[in-house]
């Protein structure tokens, strides 16, 4: 009777719990699925641009593409110098233009966590700083003769450089609180040192960012917390470092840069830095737990995708490897990057640089 009873425990077993949502094992062995590129740049009926489109940047879920485009589906776009920036909703398939995003190629759009705000460096004549609010269809002047760097979660801090005319906009680094509208300056002066990225925690406190050639290894990753104005060199002892990428993740307590060759991530509590990587990286998530890295081969350079906890590493497609150019959701489920290959969707003949999305897993 043991084995009859037995049996009838298990089934009774099972049956509850797969009542309770519980997964069955067949769930609980499934494979995951498999990767999948899919082509952003398209115009809302889903048809491809006929110019180039690049400098893309994602929503944290992965919803929202922001890009710039000579597209002239988007009138005027297709001008000579004349770039336009829109916005690619991968839910409805709808692409919105971006009205003050004209300009000159200024470097990459930044996105809010939830994509609702658009920050972006515009203009014809000379930089300057727009946040969009798509949600109530208004713009905002942040900053003239200035870059974005970033945007906090929520829209309200954004974090830029500026200088003193429209030729040099690297000579300070400021926090612009929007909901004030008062702007705090991190480091800078008129005759001091000069900038590149720079990062920002959620909540707007800690500011990480790289001083050019201030330092005896050349440049330098700075940590500063707003709050109590305590500032920390983060990468001594590993050289200059990449002046084009810094990410700090949203807690404010890691700190992702590139040095020497090498990925490195820093403990802000801690003041410690540990390699994570062999070769530099180029972005990184909002959480800095996923970063994408720049493997040079054979075959050329290739981007991979780091998981920084575990260092699980995920090939993409081919792509620019510039920084800034590839851009990673929250859960690192996907990545966002611009490559001119035609082969990674069908019916790819326009010719020319498209935005793809790399679903990973």
């Amino acid at each position: 009777m043991r084995g009859p009873i037995a049996r009838v425990l298990a089934a009774a077993a099972l049956a509850a719990a797969l009542a309770a949502g519980a997964p069955s094992p067949a769930a609980a062995d499934a494979p995951p699925r498999p990767p999948r590129t899919e082509r952003v740049s398209t115009a809302s009926d889903g048809a491809q641009l006929d110019r180039a489109s690049l400098h893309a940047a994602v929503s944290d879920d992965g919803r929202y593409v922001a890009f710039s485009t000579k597209a002239s589906v988007l009138r005027g776009c297709e001008q000579q110098t004349y770039v336009c920036l829109a916005v690619k909703d991968r839910v409805t398939g709808r692409l919105t233009r971006i009205e003050n995003g004209g300009g000159f190629d200024w470097g990459p759009p930044v996105l809010s966590g939830d994509g609702r705000y658009v920050g972006h460096t515009a203009g014809t004549k000379g930089p300057s700083i727009h946040v969009e609010d798509l949600a109530a269809g208004t713009s905002t002047l942040v900053a003239p003769d200035a870059q974005i760097q970033a945007i906090t979660p929520d829209g309200r801090y954004v974090l830029y450089t500026s200088g003193d005319d429209r030729f040099v906009t690297d000579r300070y680094v400021y926090v612009r609180d929007m909901v004030t509208g008062t702007a705090q300056l991190v480091e800078g002066d008129a005759d001091g040192a000069r900038f590149g990225a720079a990062s920002l925690s959620a909540d707007g406190r800690f500011v990480a960012y790289v001083r050019r050639g201030a330092g005896p290894e050349g440049d330098d990753v700075l940590v500063e917390d707003r709050t109590t104005g305590e500032r920390a060199r983060a990468d001594t002892g590993l050289g200059s470092s990449d002046r084009e990428f810094v990410r700090i993740s949203g807690d404010g307590r890691r700190v992702l840069f590139a040095a020497g060759g090498r990925t490195y991530e820093y403990d802000v509590r801690g003041r410690t830095a540990r390699q994570v990587a062999d070769a530099p990286a180029r972005s990184a998530s909002g959480d800095a737990r996923y970063a994408v890295l720049v493997r040079e081969g054979t075959g050329g350079a290739r981007l991979v995708l780091l998981d920084v906890r575990t260092g699980r590493r995920t090939a993409l497609p081919p792509g620019e490897t510039r920084a800034g150019a590839v851009t990673v959701t929250a859960d690192g489920r996907a990545a966002v990057f611009t490559s001119t290959a035609s082969d990674l969707v069908p019916d790819d003949t326009n010719g020319t640089s498209d935005v793809f999305v790399r679903r990973v897993r």
